[in-house]
């Protein structure tokens, strides 16, 4: 009766399916490795055939619907005669990624299809572009030397990768006082996208440069610093008298002023006296 359960464990065992053998990517290659907006790059995907079998007509193909690549020169299918047991042979597909493509990595399903098999995988290709940040002087109040009053700064995002953690520090100079906070913590700054940040300061000579630093992380978490000047528009107040940007103070005005009241007054003086004449 043992023999009998042991020759039933045997055949069970020997009759357990093994794991399907398959034509799989053994690995890929990107050139370049980092690839910028724009830019052209080929993708080479190195197959073995782990069948027990030689497999022919094998398409290779690579979904490039909802990511910003597109191929060039050649589609994005590729067919494979024959592979025997055990060879490896590779595919190499030409592509070029959008000039609107935002810097960050980008999944491509690759199916590989032969027979009645299809195969499904997924590969990373990195598309990457140094950060940019303009920054405009959009309003001031400044006029007039030692006069306090507020600059609005605007800090526009013109690269296609977003800006994160961004902050902005007025530096200490002779050429200023600030009056609110120095450092302001922005935040993200998206693509085309912009922010403002009012500051109040009271210039101490005529234009003065803007001492600024920025710092900020792209997408891909590298850290920049910066600093840049922006020049304020600052007149002395003989300069702002002459442009009109501030009224002037007339003597004769006062001295008109001045004149009005004791005419005034005299009327005034006269009308009194005649009332009690009458009386």
């Amino acid at each position: 009766m043992k023999k009998k359960y042991l020759l039933y464990l045997i055949l069970f065992v020997v009759s357990l399916p093994t794991a399907q053998a398959q034509i799989a990517i053994d690995s890929f290659t990107v050139n370049p490795e980092t690839i910028e907006p724009g830019e052209r790059f080929t993708l080479r995907l190195n197959l073995e055939n782990l069948v027990d079998d030689d497999i022919k007509n094998i398409l290779v193909s690579v979904d490039l619907t909802d990511i910003p690549f597109a191929p060039v020169e050649s589609s994005s299918e590729q067919i494979i005669e024959k592979m025997r047991e055990g060879e490896e042979e590779s595919v190499t597909f030409t592509l070029q990624a959008l000039a609107s493509a935002e810097a960050k990595v980008y999944k491509i399903p690759v199916t590989i299809s032969y027979e009645n098999t299809t195969k499904e995988s997924l590969i990373s290709v990195e598309v990457n572009t140094e950060a940019s940040l303009d920054i405009l002087l959009e309003s001031s109040e400044l006029t007039v030397v030692d006069e306090q009053g507020k600059i609005n700064l605007k800090f526009i995002n013109t690269g296609l990768t977003q800006i994160k953690l961004l902050q902005v520090s007025i530096e200490e100079s002779p050429d200023y006082e600030i009056l609110s906070p120095s450092s302001v913590f922005i935040g993200e700054v998206d693509i085309a996208d912009f922010e403002t940040e009012e500051f109040t300061i009271i210039p101490k000579k005529k234009n003065p440069d803007l001492q600024l630093t920025i710092s900020y992380k792209d997408a891909n978490n590298e850290a920049f610093t910066e600093k840049q000047e922006l020049e304020l528009q600052v007149y002395s107040e003989e300069q702002a008298k002459e442009l009109g940007l501030i009224k002037e103070s007339s003597n004769m005005t006062l001295i008109l002023l001045i004149i009005v009241l004791v005419i005034g007054a005299g009327v005034w003086y006269r009308r009194k006296r005649k009332k009690k004449n009458v009386y």
